[in-house]
């Protein structure tokens, strides 16, 4: 049902691409990352894809498609699903010659604070992200929990008289960031890359208690500061006080990669399914074929040790 090379999965008999690595002239775009993002001449996304894929490449043409509306291309049937990764963030179901194949992209199925969850179709192949496709990566904490930790960080840290910075990617986490903070009452300030991309939530229905644009001043005590985390790394950040404290908000908080941005604190908030999850959603898909893919190598033993047929996706 479909090919794999270098520019990545394209539907047999067709010009149709799913998230293409390179440019092609027809591609589905899952979400707004810049990692997903190519100068394609023509994409099918959702309508926050769009917006997210306009800030950071060009195309001539876009068709754009909403959650649970059918569309027919030709001779498949498309349907795209809420993925539970960040704003309009999709999952693509395909229906062509009597069989179906879901696409991935990223995605996750714990509770999300800023975008629809997740909504699991079945199919008969399934191309999956397995990011965190390894036991070491099984966040056993809930999303309240979550959000307790990030708390009496910021407690703590106003408790001891120091500035609390919370190290999140510009879009996704920053604007999760922004939720949880803001509407626990905290006044936030909020770097200007992470800004922007919260103004494009707000238009699409999120919104955001006590949160401000910050624009270099003086931070004030109580205040809480949300930045992407390279721009700490990079130390690109001026006025900032001495005094301060870094949590950084990520699933790879579990690992050393956690540690590439010097944080004095990380908590698994994360925007992908981690190891658990990975199974249930397979579990839920109950497809005939797995491929795995941006994940480890040997996450495909553990579903054949689950009695699924699976394998690593790789070029023919």
């Amino acid at each position: 049902m479909f090919e794999y090379d270098a520019r990545g999965i394209r539907i047999k008999n067709s010009e149709f691409w799913l998230d293409a690595h390179r440019v092609v002239p027809f591609s589905f775009v899952s979400h707004g990352h810049s990692d997903h993002i190519k100068n394609h001449p023509l994409i099918l996304a959702t309508p926050p894809t769009i917006r997210f894929h306009h800030l950071r490449a060009r195309q001539k043409q876009v068709l754009s498609l909403d959650f649970r509306r059918p569309y027919q291309l030709g001779d498949m049937t498309i349907e795209l699903y809420p993925s539970g990764h960040i704003l309009g963030s999709a999952m693509i179901r395909i229906e062509k010659d009597g069989s179906s194949l879901l696409y991935t992209g990223d995605f996750k199925l714990k509770k999300s604070w800023t975008t629809c969850n997740i909504e699991i179709p079945q199919a008969d192949i399934l191309i999956m992200e397995s990011t965190f496709g390894h036991p070491l990566y099984t966040f056993d904490i809930t999303p309240e929990d979550l959000v307790a930790h990030l708390i009496t960080f910021i407690e703590d840290c106003i408790r001891s008289s120091v500035q609390p910075i919370v190290l999140a990617y510009g879009l996704g986490k920053a604007q999760e960031a922004m939720k949880i903070l803001g509407s626990a009452g905290y006044e936030v300030k909020v770097h200007r890359a992470a800004w922007e991309i919260a103004q494009i939530y707000e238009q699409f229905g999120a919104a955001f208690e006590n949160c401000t644009l910050w624009k270099n001043e003086p931070l004030k005590s109580g205040q809480v500061l949300i930045v992407p985390p390279h721009l700490m790394q990079m130390n690109k950040l001026k006025d900032i006080p001495p005094r301060r404290r870094t949590v950084l908000l990520s699933g790879w908080a579990k690992s050393e990669s956690g540690h590439r941005f010097g944080s004095d604190h990380m908590i698994p908030l994360s925007d992908h399914a981690d190891f658990n999850e990975l199974l249930s959603f397979v579990k839920q898909v109950n497809p005939h074929k797995i491929f795995t893919t941006h994940g480890f190598e040997d996450f495909p033993a553990h579903l054949r040790n689950l009695g699924y047929d699976a394998d690593l996706l790789k070029n023919a």
